[in-house]
């Protein structure tokens, strides 16, 4: 081969190779544009993972610090590692995060709720880290500040672990709850002072739900409590769950009319109504409240029958006075009269008439009302000395030698204060009627009273004789007759009945025996 030859091979194989070689540095141009692409992309990547995970650390440490919530961390040996702002506020002061003398809590002091001191060691947060407890749920704990100020705390722990199931801390979230825990305990003290006052005051008091009744239907009530005092007050217990009509079916629809009142309005009703079925008067103050959302009505009462008794009472003596003054000027008429048609002289008139006068004296001053400013002084008495004192004006009592205008027998019966004054007022009525209507209002009449006593009740009878005819009984009931019903009545609880025969009345009261001792 001649050298031009060779050079000619050499040539074009030097040519093939910087060709390839232009080919292998295009190839590693356009590898390393793509290399220098992908890193550019990564790095914009990372730069915005960068600032997406720093924006999303930012607000979780805005969360963190400004979230009305204490939130701190603890390692496994219980250092404080991070805590907010709100725990600075409840514990009163700023830990050192990391401080291996700050473990389980940043609080001074902590305490039971029942007062008991509790070391850091055996809080809950030691408890959880432990593995004594799982986890704390809703722990109360008082708080004691570095001023000595304390709060409570409402806690809640649970714990960090690693993929092995080990603890690694934990973290405790907790709010202060002192003034919900203050009006708790408020709650609770007046709940308790309720129940006190519900159970032992001798008021009766009860609390009613209105029932839901279709249209057209009576309205009723349900009892939903009901205190000791109900039934003392009422005669009547067992009423809770039971419902108005149930527990009083006699009573009449006043009583619900006012409750339904009080519910429509809203407005409290004071009131006082008859117990019909009991006997009873009851002073009432109704009004409506509201207790888990449903409307009810509450009703506080008293049985007010002893002073309404009192206070008819004190009436009817206040009208028989009123009658008795009217009265007094005929009474002593009839006797000036009864009296001169048997006295010879001026001087026997007088006498006569002074001595009737002061008997009667004597019988007013015996029935008056029992109640007075002073005390009075207690006397015992019988049946038959009070009915002798009361009818003393109309026997004779001056000696005129006119024979006893008036029988009176029976067995001694002891008589109370209240009987007394009550029996007095019925015989003194029923001859103030014969003195100026009956036996005694003529010469020769007589009255005749007696008593019997059978099985603990007394039967007394009021009989007329030698008097004006009785033509028929008298049209309506005068006021001294409707004294005289209501003494027997409502002063003895007896019964009382007129006869008014042809040749005389006569008249039937019987009582137990029981009452006229009162």
């Amino acid at each position: 081969m001649t050298k031009a030859t060779q050079f000619h091979k050499d040539t074009v194989a030097m040519n093939e190779a910087l060709v390839l070689s232009s080919l292998r540095q295009q190839e590693l141009v356009g590898l390393t544009e793509e290399l220098n692409a992908k890193l550019r992309r990564e790095i914009i990547e990372r730069k915005l993972a960068e600032a997406t995970l720093h924006e999303s650390d930012e607000r979780y440490r805005a969360l963190f610090e400004m979230g009305p919530v204490a939130i701190y961390s603890c390692n496994a040996s219980g250092v404080i590692q991070n805590f907010n702002r709100r725990c600075v506020e409840l514990w009163g002061r700023q830990p050192t995060a990391g401080d291996k003398d700050e473990r389980f809590s940043g609080a001074v002091k902590m305490f039971w709720l029942d007062g008991g001191y509790m070391s850091h060691d055996q809080c809950p947060m030691a408890d959880v880290l432990s593995g004594k407890i799982p986890e704390a749920r809703d722990v109360e704990v008082h708080v004691e500040r570095p001023d000595g100020t304390r709060i409570t705390v409402l806690k809640n722990i649970r714990p960090l672990k690693n993929q092995r199931g080990e603890i690694t801390g934990a973290i405790n979230s907790f709010f202060d709850v002192t003034e919900r825990r203050a009006a708790q305990d408020a709650v609770r003290a007046s709940e308790a002072r309720f129940r006190m006052l519900f159970e032992f005051i001798d008021e009766g008091f009860c609390t009613l739900e209105k029932l839901d009744t279709r249209a057209g239907e009576p309205s009723d009530f349900r009892y939903l409590s009901a205190n000791a005092g109900f039934e003392k007050q009422t005669g009547v217990g067992g009423v809770v769950g039971k419902t108005v009509r149930e527990a009083f079916p006699e009573e009449p629809q006043e009583w619900f009319d006012t409750y339904d009142a009080v519910m429509a309005t809203g407005e409290p009703i004071r009131f006082e109504r008859d117990l019909a079925s009991q006997g009873r008067t009851l002073e009432l103050f109704a009004f409506r409240f509201e207790d888990e959302a449903v409307l009810k009505v509450g009703v506080i009462f008293l049985d007010v029958s002893l002073r309404r008794h009192h206070e008819e009472q004190q009436e009817l003596l206040l009208n028989e006075m009123d009658h008795r003054i009217k009265n007094l000027f005929a009474i002593v008429g009839g006797m000036v009269t009864l009296s001169a048609r048997s006295a010879t002289t001026p001087k026997e008139l007088a006498q006569t008439i002074q001595g009737r006068l002061g008997a009667l004296a004597s019988a007013h001053q015996l029935i008056r009302p029992g109640h007075s400013v002073a005390p009075a002084t207690k006397r015992e008495t019988t049946l038959g000395e009070l009915i002798r004192q009361v009818l003393s004006p109309y026997a004779d009592p001056a000696g005129t030698g006119d024979s006893a205008r008036t029988e009176i027998y029976g067995p001694e019966i002891a008589v109370g204060a209240e009987a007394a004054t009550n029996i007095a007022l019925v015989v003194h009525e029923l001859a103030t009627n014969a003195a100026k209507y009956g036996a005694l209002s003529v010469s020769g009449g007589r009255v005749r009273i007696s008593w019997v006593v059978a099985k603990g009740r007394l039967t007394l009878s009021w009989e007329e004789k030698g008097g004006p005819v009785i033509t028929a009984p008298p049209k309506r009931e005068g006021f001294g007759s409707v004294l005289a019903r209501r003494s027997v009545n409502g002063g003895l609880w007896g019964d009382l009945a007129f006869h008014w025969y042809p040749n005389g009345l006569v008249v039937l009261i019987s009582a137990e025996t029981e009452r006229l001792a009162r």
